[in-house]
């Protein structure tokens, strides 16, 4: 029987709409055998909560701000500590000094209750903050690494992953990114993306409708929305009648929305209807009806160099039977394979430092798929076929959990 080891998740915000996989991957974990504690660095107390998540949000733990009298005390407590050398070092360089006092709370809190392991997703700020604390309290942190990570990496990245005891990441694309930045490869583990599979899917929309079309993903500039707007209003401009919903908000709400609105006002046959942030069960309710011909996202290279790995929410669309229509970004051919209920897009740089794909080819692409109702359903099924070869949720679970133990066992702690 799998030992109840003790695992501490450590977030940026709870709740975080658009990173459902991290509380997901919490409640695998723990339905495999381990005790989770979650903390956070920042609660957004109006940010829009998943249902399942709920059990997580109520016994979660804030980590006071570096004023708070707590994180004073704990941060005197350990000035004397040996071990918070090596990490003051780092922390001067690339963080402000005073937050130093949240990281030593957090060790505090690590011994507490008595954590066998600290787990965090994203080599970034909240990676530094687990780290630190994890040096400090003799407990070994595993950190999920991401797209971005790569390719927008924070400072002090190499000093993150040098005292991350177990590195994960979701395709071989990016793990070997991974290793020719010099990791060891005993370090490195692949743990893709699960996929929860319902029972009953509708795969047809219903003949003789407009072309519908479903994206979902935070309003940012990776996710391309402006691009996917601008390939439905050149396919309504052509005579196609074309619905398109949007899920999701971000800090590019202001300019999708108007740039909606002045497509649909300049295209009779184009309607766009922005969801805003909404639950994880208001998106499953939009995939049950069955009623759209492609989940869409027009991912790009971004001009900073941020990209997306795989995209959950195109995984998750074809797990309920809908064609994916997507960027051909490297890495996501590990999961999105051409033939299997997908289709990857070729990209081309342009002006401005991105890389990205022409409205007119995702155009191409939607316009076939309508016109076509024998290749949209041949699609959708390789998408639920596809979906169904991939790891459910409480196996990816098992498998974490498992190179967990390891890496607690693998640990030398002091006293």
């Amino acid at each position: 029987m799998i030992q109840r080891l003790r695992i501490a998740y450590l977030m940026r915000y709870l709740p975080a709409p658009s990173e459902t996989f991290v509380l997901d991957e919490a409640l695998a974990i723990e339905q495999a055998g381990a005790q989770v504690f979650p903390l956070v660095l920042d609660r957004v107390p109006h940010a829009v909560r998943h249902a399942r998540h709920e059990p997580l949000y109520q016994r979660c733990e804030v980590v006071p701000r570096s004023s708070n009298i707590r994180a004073i005390v704990a941060g005197l407590a350990e000035e004397d500590g040996g071990a918070a050398a090596w990490v003051r070092s780092n922390w001067h360089e690339h963080a402000r000094p005073r937050d130093l006092r949240r990281a030593m709370w957090l060790a505090r809190a690590l011994r507490r209750h008595r954590v066998d392991v600290l787990r965090v997703h994203h080599a970034a700020e909240v990676a530094r903050f687990a780290v630190a604390a994890g040096y400090l309290a003799g407990v070994p942190v595993s950190v999920a690494v991401h797209a971005r990570d790569l390719f927008v990496p924070v400072p002090d990245l190499t000093w993150i992953l040098s005292g991350a005891g177990l590195v994960t990441t979701i395709t071989p694309f990016h793990r070997a990114r991974l290793l020719r930045a010099g990791l060891p490869s005993e370090k490195v583990e692949l743990l893709p993306c699960p996929v929860s599979v319902p029972d009953d899917v509708a795969l047809a929309p219903a003949a003789g409708g407009p072309l519908r079309v479903l994206s979902v993903g935070r309003f940012v500039a990776k996710k391309g929305h402006d691009i996917l707007l601008d390939a439905c209003a050149a396919l309504a401009g052509d005579g196609v009648p074309l619905e398109l919903v949007m899920v999701g908000d971000g800090p590019l709400w202001l300019e999708i929305s108007n740039q909606a609105r002045r497509l649909a006002a300049a295209a009779p046959n184009l309607s766009v209807e922005l969801l805003g942030a909404q639950p994880v069960e208001g998106v499953v309710e939009q995939l049950a009806t069955g009623r759209f011909h492609a989940v869409a996202l027009a991912c790009r290279v971004s001009e900073d160099g941020d990209r997306d790995g795989v995209p959950v929410a195109l995984l998750e669309a074809q797990a309920w039977g809908v064609p994916v229509l997507t960027a051909a970004l490297p890495g996501f051919e590990s999961e999105l394979e051409e033939g299997e209920g997908s289709r990857l897009l070729p990209m081309g740089d342009v002006p401005g430092g991105c890389v990205e794909l022409a409205p007119g080819r995702l155009a191409e692409a939607l316009a076939e798929l309508y016109r076509d109702p024998a290749e949209r359903d041949r699609m959708a099924r390789a998408a639920r076929a596809r979906a169904e070869r991939r790891i459910r949720p409480i196996e990816l679970g098992a498998h974490l959990l498992e190179m967990l133990i390891r890496l607690s066992a693998s640990t030398v702690r002091d006293g």
